[in-house]
Parts: structure tokens; C-alpha cells; sequence
């Protein structure tokens, strides 16, 4: 006659509907967590303060990559001998497109090492730990490849910005800060939560805009200018194009992303930021050469 199975281990059930929100700790190992939760682990199923902690975290070190691009435009739109050694190194910047084009992809695409940590070897039962791919990111990875995408960033952003006057730089930063935080608050209310479902169709054509603006910035670049009036234009559909898009990321990060995602969150919201103070750039100097 069977035996009755062996009681299921005293872990905290997911179901939160019936017993509220679980307490996560991001820095237990997959394998030490129970089956059922490594597939539930996104923050919003999270406790409050593992979710206040995660986005302390994630504007941590937002906040360290805006200021640090701040202070290499500011010193290349300051100082004679930084500009005149960004222009003697046009090679330097091509490396540094690459590099940030790399780093961006490799950091939002690739699965993090955690999720092929099954079970610990174990050599008394013939158990090896199961390989981990060499495109697979640890936090050490992750964090390597933040800072190369940020310093590349930086320096590429610099070697825009340059050109333009100081005053206009200092304006388009200003109604950048205006925009982001008014973006963010509404993203954080409670008025304005879009449906997962909903967000997938954003997305969709919110891509179709991001490959439309490429396409016309290639055409531009390889066949010459744009007029004034085409730039403006442009400049002000990638400004509603980005602010659309720091909107619906900022909401998803906290609804869709795991713990332990931090960076990864960061650094989708820094893209959108940088983009959007080059397209209110764009649209401040095409008014000022038209003036």
C-alpha cells in the first residue's frame, strides 16, 4: 500500500488574491526558490518596500547616468580644447556609435545568467550545474556593459551638442525636465494606467514611428540635409514619439519587469530621456536659425 506523498514545503503561496503580496529578496538564488515562484517574481506582485526599493534602485542609477552625460555636454559645449579634440577624432566617435549601439542591444536582449541556475552541482550524485551561454549577463556583466553604453552615450551626445549654442542647450534641457517629470507623475497615477493588452498596440505603433524617424535621419544623412521646416517637423514628432514612450516604459517597468531588472529598467528610461532632449533640441534650433 502507497505511503501518503510528503507535505508541500511551508513556502508563501502566490496566490495573492487570497493572502496579498509576497516579500521578495532579490538576492536569493533561483535555485533556492520554489518552482512556482521564479515565474512570478515581477515587482508588482512584490510587497510595498521591495517595490519602493526597486525604484529607488532604478532612478539610482538613472540619475548617475543623466548626470554624468550632463557633465561631458556641459564640458563640450565649455571648453575649446575638448571640442577641438572631438573634431580632430571623428574616428573615436564612430567608435563610440558602435559601441553604444552594441551594448544597448547586448543589455536588452540577452537572458541574465540566473535563468539557467536550475540546481547547485552536486559531484555525489553525478549532478553537474547546468551551462550557463557566454552572451548570458551576470550583474557584473550588466553593470560593465551599462557603463560602457553610458560613457559611448555621452560622448556621442557631446559631439551633438557642440554645435549648438549654449542657451539653446540650457533651454532644450530645461523643457526636457519639465517634460519628463510631468510624463512620470502621470505615469504614476492611478488615472492614467493603461491595459497590458493595450500597451502592446502602443508599442506597435510607436515602433512604426521610431523606424519612420530612422529611415528619414538615414535619408537625411546620406543624401543630404533637411530644410528647416522638415527638421522641425521632425524634431517635434520624435519629441511626442519619446514622451509616449517614457510614459507607457515607466508604467510597465514596475508592472512587467522582475526583480533584480534594475539596470536593464534604467537604462530603457535613459534612452528615452536622451532622445527626447535631442528631439526638443532639434526643434529649439531649427526656430533659432529661422529667427
Amino acid at each position: 500500500m502507497s505511503s501518503d506523498p510528503p507535505p508541500y514545503q511551508n513556502y508563501e503561496s502566490l496566490d495573492h488574491a487570497a493572502q496579498g503580496p509576497v516579500t521578495v529578496d532579490p538576492n536569493v538564488r533561483r535555485h533556492e526558490l520554489p518552482d512556482d515562484f521564479k515565474y512570478s517574481t515581477t515587482i508588482i506582485s512584490c510587497e510595498f518596500p521591495v517595490r519602493q526599493r526597486f525604484m529607488a534602485r532604478v532612478y539610482s542609477i538613472l540619475s548617475a547616468q543623466l548626470l554624468l552625460t550632463l557633465a561631458f555636454c556641459y564640458a563640450a559645449t565649455t571648453s575649446g580644447r575638448l571640442q577641438l579634440f572631438l573634431l580632430r577624432h571623428t574616428a573615436l566617435y564612430v567608435v563610440a556609435v558602435i559601441a553604444a549601439l552594441v551594448s544597448c542591444v547586448w543589455l536588452a536582449l540577452a537572458p541574465r545568467a540566473e535563468d539557467y541556475e536550475t540546481e547547485p552541482a552536486d559531484p555525489l550524485l553525478g549532478r553537474r550545474a547546468a551551462a550557463v551561454p557566454w552572451y548570458c549577463l551576470g550583474r557584473r556583466g550588466q553593470w560593465t556593459l551599462l557603463a560602457v553604453f553610458t560613457v559611448a552615450e555621452s560622448y556621442c551626445l557631446g559631439g551633438s551638442v557642440m554645435f549648438e549654442s549654449r542657451q539653446i542647450v540650457l533651454n532644450a534641457l530645461l523643457v526636457t525636465a519639465v517634460v519628463v517629470v510631468g510624463v512620470s507623475l502621470m505615469a504614476f497615477s492611478g488615472r492614467f494606467q493603461i491595459a497590458l493588452e493595450s500597451a502592446a498596440s502602443i508599442y506597435y505603433w510607436l515602433n512604426l514611428a521610431l523606424l519612420l524617424l530612422i529611415g528619414i535621419g538615414l535619408s537625411a544623412l546620406l543624401f543630404g540635409g533637411m530644410g528647416s521646416w522638415l527638421n522641425y517637423v521632425y524634431g517635434w514628432v520624435g519629441a511626442v514619439v519619446f514622451s509616449v514612450y517614457l510614459f507607457v516604459d515607466t508604467q510597465l517597468i514596475f508592472r512587467k519587469m522582475y526583480v533584480g531588472e534594475e539596470i536593464r529598467c534604467a537604462m530603457m528610461l535613459y534612452l528615452d530621456i536622451i532622445n527626447l532632449f535631442l528631439s526638443i533640441l532639434r526643434i529649439l534650433s531649427s526656430q533659432n536659425n529661422d529667427d
